[in-house]
């Protein structure tokens, strides 16, 4: 690879990792030029990278799907990888918070987005797939139903400190995989 591919390639992770933490600590609608400036990059860098803020977004979700499809493979080889895969994504809350954002402010109607979901969706699905045939998963668990599980565990971004949230993301997990209701013979008759 020639020195100045090299160079676009390290502009681009740059952006993207600028972008990634301007957005956690700013918010989805930081101003584009701070994370240009916080890149070190200049502003004809940035749009030689991306279109716009919505396809920066998109190369946001496109790097987060895969370094998850890595993560899910490793799980994969453990019948409660599903499990140990919700586990792991305590520690990596804040990256967590600002994926639901990204989720969120794109047109669910646009094919990339779409696309995005199926990719999202093939990766997950065998951990379920798996769970489930080794009966230690509800049967009736679905991929909206991981994705409504995330959007719980990054709620814990309530906390106003990492040492907080990650406890709060640790307590929905204890929530969702114990349930709150105490069963007994005499509950609901």
């Amino acid at each position: 690879m020639s020195k100045h591919l090299q160079r676009a390639a390290q502009n681009r992770e740059e952006l993207l990792n600028a972008a990634a933490e301007m957005m956690k600590t700013h918010g989805i609608h930081v101003p584009l030029q701070i994370i240009i400036d916080y890149a070190g990059v200049g502003r004809a860098t940035f749009y030689r990278n991306f279109a716009d803020r919505k396809h920066l977004i998109y190369a946001l979700l496109e790097q987060s799907i895969d370094n998850l499809e890595t993560r899910a493979k490793y799980y994969g080889q453990f019948e409660d990888g599903l499990f140990l895969l919700l586990h792991s994504h305590i520690k990596n809350l804040p990256h967590l918070s600002a994926l639901k954002e990204y989720w969120r402010v794109l047109d669910a109607d646009d094919p990339h987005l779409q696309k995005l979901v199926q990719q999202h969706q093939q990766i997950i699905q065998p951990l379920i797939d798996h769970a489930i045939a080794a009966g230690i998963c509800r049967a009736d668990l679905t991929f909206e139903d991981y994705r409504t599980i995330i959007s719980i565990l990054a709620a814990s971004f309530r906390g106003h400190t990492e040492q907080e949230q990650k406890r709060l993301a640790k307590r929905a997990i204890e929530l969702l995989m114990t349930g709150i209701q105490v069963c007994n013979e005499a509950s609901y008759g």
